[in-house]
This record gives structure tokens, C-alpha cells and sequence, in this order.
């Protein structure tokens, strides 16, 4: 199970994630009238040439949908439950620790879930960056390596922190 410290950095991670998820995330399958932050959704496209955000293909929206629906919920979930444990775990007797052992076990395996669903969905847009990258203001006009990594550079902590919890939560 996470250590203290990483629990706090996880708790931050879902929470700020939230609103990430709401107002960014979700534009890839809201009608614009519900698009609230389209200007800078449109910002980010540009500045990043993000041209999967400016694209919107069908297996993203799928992911998005999964996000939307399973994942959003799950943040709330993961917040409330650690701190849950953070309270428990100033217990110190014996039927306190086994509730504390239950709890971080349940947390675990749903960290986990969500951990190889997040890290893997964004494993596909990495790969569909460096395959088919394209600027959007140019369409089929090729990206250098150099913009592509830059552009991949902003979706690995995305894979790389969900993965940390397959592995270690």
C-alpha cells in the first residue's frame, strides 16, 4: 500500500483531477452549447498542436465516456476513502487495525483498476501521437519528433502516475 506521503500526493491528484476532468476532459464529447471552457480547450490545441483534442476520433470518445462516468465518480470515491484511512489509522486496537488492513486492501484493489485503465488509455494516445501525429491548424501535414514529444510530454504523468498505482497501491 502508498505510504503517507504518497496517499496525500494521490488525495491532491484526485482532487484537482476533478475539475480537469469536468471542464477539460469532457469537451471531447459535450455539445458545444455545455462547453464552458472551449476557449481555453481551444488554447491548449493550438499552443500543444493536440490534434486528437482538435480531432475528437471515436475510440477517444469512448475513453472519455469511461472517464466520465467510471473514473469521475471514482475520484470522489478515492478522496472520501483515504481520508477515511487517514482517520482510522489513529486507531491503535486490534479490531481497529484489522478494519484498517480491510480498507487498504478494497482502496488497493481499485486503485489498481482505476491505475491500469487510466495508464493504458493513455498509452494508446501516446502511441496514436507518435504514429499519426499531424498538426490541426495544417491537417495531414505531418509533426516533427520534436513537437510530438513535446505534445507526449504533457500525457505521461497521465500514464505514468496510474501505472505507479498498478504497481505499488
Amino acid at each position: 500500500m502508498l505510504s503517507k506521503r504518497e496517499q496525500a500526493f494521490f488525495y491532491w491528484y484526485f482532487i484537482i483531477h476533478i475539475p480537469i476532468t469536468v471542464l477539460i476532459d469532457s469537451s471531447v464529447i459535450l455539445p458545444d452549447r455545455f462547453q464552458y471552457t472551449r476557449r481555453l480547450v481551444d488554447w491548449h490545441i493550438v499552443q500543444n498542436n493536440d490534434f486528437l483534442l482538435y480531432e475528437k476520433p471515436l475510440w477517444l470518445k469512448c475513453f472519455v465516456w469511461v472517464e466520465v462516468v467510471a473514473q469521475l465518480p471514482a475520484f470522489f470515491w478515492f478522496a472520501v476513502k483515504i481520508k477515511q484511512l487517514w482517520a482510522m489509522q489513529e486507531h491503535k486496537s486490534k479490531r481497529d487495525k484489522a478494519e484498517v488492513h480491510k480498507h487498504k486492501a478494497t482502496l488497493s484493489r481499485w486503485l489498481k483498476v482505476y491505475g491500469w485503465n487510466a495508464s493504458l488509455t493513455t498509452l494508446v494516445c501516446i502511441y496514436a501521437i507518435w504514429i499519426r501525429g499531424y498538426y490541426p491548424s495544417v491537417p495531414f501535414i505531418s509533426m516533427t519528433t520534436r513537437d510530438k514529444l513535446q505534445l507526449i510530454g504533457l500525457y505521461v504523468p497521465y500514464l505514468l502516475l496510474p501505472l505507479y498505482l498498478v504497481f505499488f497501491a
